[in-house]
């Protein structure tokens, strides 16, 4: 399945959340969650809009430190095959982040992805994101 969305601006609350769950996620045995940049690049698909399927990773009731207290909370995670973003292919890069607390969660048509540090990018980038088939569905379609 292929997801299209443009680079939009989060609220500016991941880059301290992901350094304190980062740690959690390591011990948990996500794979490459050591190499997560402290951030998230969060993409709208609008008018395109999608129902939740199947996590390809879900932890629940992860205890982590968050400011100003520590924080019980669950996650899920759909791996990323393949994210195209200005002509380069990045395969295995990251994942589709569902911090279950976040505002955005119940969002049909925003992700926030987790992966390694991008350069180059800005606010209206398009970001194209392959992901195994069976995890989410378009509903915008019918």
């Amino acid at each position: 399945m292929i997801i299209k969305g443009i680079h939009i601006q989060g609220m500016k609350g991941a880059r301290r959340s992901l350094k304190r769950q980062k740690k959690a996620f390591v011990e948990l045995g996500l794979p490459e969650a050591e190499r997560f940049f402290n951030g998230t690049i969060n993409i709208d698909t609008t008018p395109e809009e999608y129902d939740l399927i199947q996590f390809d990773y879900v932890f629940r009731q992860v205890q982590h430190k968050s400011f100003p207290r520590k924080r019980i909370e669950d996650f899920g995670f759909i791996e990323i095959l393949e994210l195209l973003h200005n002509n380069i292919r990045y395969e295995n890069w990251g994942y589709l982040y569902f911090p279950h607390k976040s505002p955005h969660f119940d969002n049909r048509s925003l992700f926030e992805l987790v992966g390694p540090e991008l350069q180059h990018f800005k606010q209206s980038d398009v970001f194209e994101i392959k992901i195994r088939n069976g995890r989410l569905k378009n509903i915008s379609k019918g």
